[in-house]
């Protein structure tokens, strides 16, 4: 099976493609100034447009690891989440408290997904 790395740069690829999965690395916001709705929204649409350039949607994703800055930012984050993902279409999920590279950072979420 061939694997397929998308925006592979030295240290990483945004997404890999192998037997008809796609593993997407950890996502963040690049607009830091968002609240936590904000920035998940902004990583949302992320992933969704890697899934989409892959063949695939949001509908396919299996798994997401969520890390989360802040406790207080779990409400905000999960009512961006719920309105995502279409009803029946909810992928497994575990959210962990982190502290992130960035401090500006509030989210990050790595995906795996099928594609076709």
């Amino acid at each position: 099976m061939e694997i397929e790395r998308f925006a592979a740069i030295k240290r990483r690829s945004d997404m890999v493609r192998y037997d008809n999965h796609l593993y997407i690395g950890g996502q963040v916001a690049s607009d830091l100034s968002g609240d936590i709705e904000a920035q998940t929204h902004e990583v949302l649409a992320g992933i969704e447009q890697l899934l989409l350039s892959a063949g695939s949607d949001r509908t396919r994703v299996l798994s997401v690891r969520i890390l989360l800055a802040h406790r207080e930012d779990y409400e905000g984050l999960n009512r961006v989440w719920d309105e995502f993902f279409p009803a029946g279409h909810a992928p497994t999920r575990a959210c962990t408290l982190a502290q992130l590279i960035d401090p500006g950072w509030r989210v990050e979420m790595i995906v795996v997904a099928a594609c076709a």
